[in-house]
């Protein structure tokens, strides 16, 4: 019964809220996505694993029952046609009877459900990333709260262990099965789904907070304080995760920080000295230098062999048109397991799952598309954005090239629609509300972001 009133609460939330702007719907869709691993794990009824869907529904009314403006209409066209041929196919497929219907159901919300979200990411303007990136900082901040209470106190105590947090009690820092259980060495989900769930969002937003940090512009005098703080925090909660893809992408997109330039030397100093405090911390506790697991050769080697493998192409080979829909068990729910059919081999690799449940068409449709976004570029250096643009394209290529060794990339509760958002912001060239290009709008003053295009950052 409470879950029926969670999901009643987060649609009705979320569309008053769409109907405000697109920015405050997308800021209470995330914010369900950020609680919802702690309420699905401490709410064990069968409603509660649609919270986030009945958020995401209300969202989607409110939007996609708006007429777009006729310029934005033509420039997200392309956009629109991948859209609609990748959501086609698994609709496609769902017709075809090779799982029990209930699990094909499951599967096709995982294949299709989400994928809208590329079309509101290339919506956004540069404003409303500012936005974003503001309300970020504020559920950074505190679901970073939640983890630092579960780092002291243990994760057992906002995690009841249930069929639902099996992968939460599975996830170890140290990964030694000889060893007794204890919940101080649980890898921190905060209010995640899961440590990787909760590491992965991090990252992601990071981008969107350093974007709005470095941009030049008017800010409230508080927000540049808050903006700080919740670098501070994301960066800690990544390593809090004690994951280690997700820290290879941070190290990426700091790479490309230090590398692309445009940053003042008072700028780039005050983020180094940022970094050197952060990194002093995490050296003085054992807990959050898990990565450092990535100097051993074998061990990575062994990882990757797991994954990436000749029994990929043996997949291909022995289910060219997939397994059904949820047939490569995409976020299928437990009391839903037993009904997926036949067993199959297990491997942890999210093209491997798209080839069990969409085929070789269905993978070779994500490859394309990926291929064509990720070949828009990062546009001008000219442009108020151009850093953060080029360090969400990293970011964005490094999670899908790590699909290739884990799963739940486009699966994941929040992660996946910040993903999809952001892929959609990058492949479309933005424009200004009046038709006009973004720097030009925000010369003549556009809200409180005044940004210099000859001087944008720092």
């Amino acid at each position: 019964m409470i879950s029926i009133v969670l999901c009643a609460a987060a649609f009705i939330f979320t569309y008053f809220a769409g109907r405000r702007s697109l920015v405050a719907g997308l800021v209470c869709v995330i914010g369900v996505g950020y609680f919802y691993g702690i309420m699905r794990a401490n709410l064990q009824e069968t409603y509660s694993h649609f919270i986030f869907d009945a958020a995401v529904v209300g969202l989607y009314i409110t939007q996609f029952s708006k007429k777009l403006p006729r310029g934005d209409s033509g420039r997200l066209a392309p956009l629109r046609l991948w859209v609609g041929i990748l959501m086609g196919w698994p609709f496609l497929l769902f017709f075809i009877p090779v799982q029990d219907y209930a699990v094909q159901a499951v599967g096709l919300r995982g294949n299709v459900f989400l994928l809208p979200f590329i079309l509101l990411g290339a919506r956004l303007g540069e404003q409303e990333v500012r936005q974003l990136a503001v309300a970020f900082a504020v559920l950074n901040l505190a679901v970073f709260v939640f983890a630092v209470a579960e780092y002291f106190l243990g994760v057992s105590r906002f995690y009841p262990q249930n069929q639902v947090t099996v992968s939460i009690y599975k996830s170890l820092v140290d990964e030694d099965i000889s060893k007794p259980l204890r919940s101080d060495l649980l890898r921190i989900p905060a209010t995640f789904t899961g440590a990787h769930a909760y590491a992965g969002t991090m990252v992601l937003t990071f981008v969107y907070l350093f974007g709005a940090w470095a941009r030049r512009g008017r800010w409230v005098s508080w927000e540049k304080g808050l903006i700080n703080a919740a670098m501070v925090a994301t960066v800690l909660g990544i390593f809090m995760a004690a994951v280690r893809s997700p820290v290879i992408i941070l190290a990426l997109v700091l790479a490309v920080i230090f590398l692309t330039g445009h940053l003042k030397l008072h700028t780039l100093a005050l983020f180094f000295a940022m970094v050197v405090g952060v990194g002093w911390f995490v050296s003085s506790e054992e807990r959050l230098q898990r990565f450092t697991s990535l100097k051993d050769t074998d061990l990575v080697t062994e990882r990757v062999t797991w994954s990436v493998n000749e029994n990929f192409l043996e997949l291909m080979t022995e289910y060219p048109m997939g397994n059904g829909l949820g047939g490569g068990g995409t976020s299928i729910p437990y009391f839903l397991q037993g009904r997926i059919v036949p067993p199959l081999f297990y491997m942890e690799s999210e093209y491997a799952r798209i080839v069990l449940e969409q085929g070789v068409f269905g993978l070779c449709l994500w490859l394309a598309f990926l291929v064509w976004a990720f070949a828009r570029g990062t546009g001008s250096r000219d442009e108020p954005w151009f850093l953060g643009r080029r360090m969400l394209w990293v970011a964005c290529a490094a999670f899908f090239a790590t699909g290739m060794i884990g799963t739940g990339l486009l699966t994941s509760i929040p992660g996946t629609p910040l993903l999809l958002l952001s892929l959609g912001w990058i492949a479309v060239r933005q424009r200004g509300r009046a038709g006009a290009s973004v720097p030009a709008a925000e010369h003549r003053g556009e809200g409180e972001w005044r940004g210099l295009p000859a001087e944008q950052y720092g």
